[in-house]
C-alpha cells in the first residue's frame, strides 16, 4: 500500500544508493486530492538506506510545479522484499494509465548513473516557488496612414456629348457621327416679301434651283404653262396666309 507523503519533496541521495529506477514513457493526465487534473510523469524509485530499502512512487504535476511521493508501508524493508514492493509500486501507476521503462542502472558505469539521476528532479527536488507567467509583450500600434485627400469625380459626360463624339471605323477610315436634327423642330422661315409681284420671281428661283439638280434633271421634265400657272396661284395663297398672320 502506497499513501502520499507531503513531507518529502526529494531524494537526495548519490546515484550508487538506487537500486531500481523506472520512468514513464509519456504523460498521462491526473488528478491527485485537492489539484486539478494536469499533465503529470511518474517515477518508481527503490533506494537504500540506514534502516532497509525503500520504494516511492512519484508522481511529477508539470502545471502545479510538484512532486507527490507516494510511500510503501511499510516504508523500509530488508532486501528480500524488496521485489514484492517493486510490483506493488509498478502496478500502482501502471493503473493510472502510465507506461514504465526501467532505466537498468546497473548497466551503467558510474559517471553515467550521476548524470542520469541528477537529470531527473526526484534528487535535487522542485521549487516551491509558483511559476511566473511571462510578461506580456506590448502591442506596438501601428502609427495612423495619412488620409489622402478626395480625388474630384469627374462628371460623366451626357448621352449626348457621347453621340456626338462616338466615332466608327471603317475600311480604315474614322467617320465621326453627328446627331440627326429632330423632325420636330421646325425650320426657321425667312422673311417673306412685303408684295405679291416678288412670287413669281420667287417661283422661277425655285424651279431653277431644282433644274441644276441632275437627279431631277433625269427623272422630271419642265413644267408646262399650265402646271407653273396652278403651282403659282398655291404660293401666293401660303404668302397670303403667312402675311395676314403678321
Amino acid at each position: 500500500m502506497f499513501t502520499w507523503d507531503k513531507s518529502i519533496h526529494a531524494i537526495n541521495l548519490p546515484a550508487s544508493k538506487v537500486v531500481a529506477l523506472f520512468r514513464s514513457m509519456r504523460e498521462v493526465q491526473l488528478a491527485l486530492p485537492g489539484i486539478s487534473a494536469q499533465q503529470a510523469s511518474a517515477y518508481l524509485c527503490q533506494y537504500q538506506a540506514e534502516a532497509g530499502v525503500g520504494t516511492v512512487a512519484v508522481f511529477h504535476l508539470h502545471k502545479s510545479h510538484l512532486l507527490a511521493f507516494y510511500v510503501s508501508d511499510p516504508q523500509f524493508v530488508p532486501e528480500q522484499d524488496v521485489d514484492n514492493l517493486l510490483d506493488q509500486g509498478l502496478n500502482l501507476i501502471e493503473s493510472m494509465g502510465f507506461l514504465m521503462t526501467d532505466q537498468d542502472l546497473h548497466l551503467l558505469d558510474e559517471a553515467d548513473q550521476e548524470m542520469l539521476w541528477a537529470s531527473l528532479p526526484l534528487k535535487p527536488g522542485l521549487s516551491q516557488q509558483e511559476e511566473v507567467a511571462p510578461a506580456a509583450t506590448p502591442h506596438k500600434q501601428a502609427a495612423p496612414r495619412p488620409v489622402e485627400p478626395a480625388q474630384p469625380v469627374k462628371p460623366a459626360p451626357s448621352p449626348e456629348k457621347k453621340a456626338s463624339s462616338a466615332s466608327q471605323t471603317s475600311n480604315g477610315l474614322e467617320v465621326k457621327k453627328t446627331p440627326a436634327q429632330s423632325d420636330n423642330v421646325p425650320p426657321q422661315v425667312a422673311q417673306e416679301p412685303e408684295s405679291t409681284e416678288n412670287v413669281d420671281d420667287l417661283l422661277a428661283a425655285v424651279e431653277a434651283m431644282r433644274a441644276k439638280r441632275p437627279s431631277l434633271r433625269a427623272r422630271k421634265t419642265p413644267p408646262s404653262p399650265e402646271e407653273m400657272n396652278r403651282r403659282r396661284l398655291k404660293l401666293r395663297e401660303t404668302v397670303g396666309r403667312i402675311l395676314a398672320s403678321l
